[in-house]
């Protein structure tokens, strides 16, 4: 993960031997910059585009983006953020690239980000729909076929959301067979699979999720794939819990996943799966 913007505010002024009262002048208060340092407030992209300007840095100083000759300027940056849940944060960093000079494939992965950071940002998810919904209406000629698989389980997650099943079963399906039909058989399918049964959990359709996460664990085991892995297995093993069918072998199942999370250091994991564990009265 990259180190927080505030961090990086604060060296830099400090190395332009500049005070708080020199940086925000003309931008924001004294205050603000204070509580930016602090990391306790994400400026916007155009406050944060003026603080650097002042700094005299670009915009990728503040989020150690990668040289220019990767596919997509920022993409490591992108994944961390998506996977640390810290939407508003990548939604700053995602606008201020969108700024730039962009590739047609850099700019539909990052409109991309910023629908899935919309999406949960933001309490209207007809936002995020329709940047999605355009992604997909205006096709381009580089394929990227776990692009493409995301941004239809995005769309899918997100019809979910609002209830609209029949729109979110015909994404998600679109999902599975843009990943069957291309061998995506990696990290990318692991998490399609894990995102939507989570959300299946969440909205109480067990069955549903019990069939997405068998599908994305079969996946895991078959292409020796530990990325998920132990949440695919969580998730398989609490939709079985409520369907009242689990089995012992399936609470050995449990203890396997429990073993992965601790391998991978995984602590969120961890402490669902001790809780489930102490009622399956199974912890070593």
């Amino acid at each position: 993960m990259a180190s927080k913007i505030g961090d990086k505010v604060l060296g830099r002024r400090k190395e332009l031997k500049m005070t708080q009262a020199d940086l925000a002048k003309n931008i924001c208060t004294q205050s603000q910059v204070s509580r930016i340092e602090k990391n306790e407030i994400m400026p916007s992209s155009e406050t944060l585009y003026q603080i650097a300007r002042r700094l005299n840095v670009s915009m990728d100083y503040f989020f150690g983006v990668e040289p220019v000759n990767n596919t997509i300027r920022g993409k490591k940056i992108c994944e961390d953020y998506l996977e640390s849940k810290e939407f508003e944060t990548l939604e700053v960093f995602v606008d201020a690239q969108l700024q730039t000079v962009l590739t047609e494939y850099e700019h539909r992965y990052l409109t991309w980000v910023k629908a899935v950071c919309a999406g949960y940002t933001k309490p209207d998810l007809e936002i995020a729909i329709k940047m999605l919904e355009e992604l997909l209406d205006n096709p381009i000629k580089h394929q990227d076929y776990e692009l493409e698989a995301s941004i239809n389980s995005s769309l899918s997650i997100f019809y979910k959301k609002l209830k609209d099943n029949e729109k979110a079963e015909n994404r998600i399906r679109i999902a599975r067979s843009i990943i069957n039909e291309n061998n995506l058989f990696n990290e990318v399918a692991a998490k399609i699979y894990y995102q939507y049964s989570a959300l299946l959990i969440s909205e109480e359709s067990y069955e549903d999720a019990l069939e997405m996460a068998n599908e994305g664990i079969n996946i895991c085991i078959r292409h020796n794939i530990l990325f998920l892995l132990d949440n695919l297995i969580y998730v398989a093993c609490g939709a079985k819990q409520e369907l009242g069918v689990i089995s012992f072998k399936d609470r050995e199942l449990c203890k396997v996943g429990y073993g992965l999370s601790k391998l991978k250091n995984n602590t969120v994991q961890i402490e669902l799966y001790e809780k489930e564990l102490k009622d399956y009265n199974l912890k070593n």
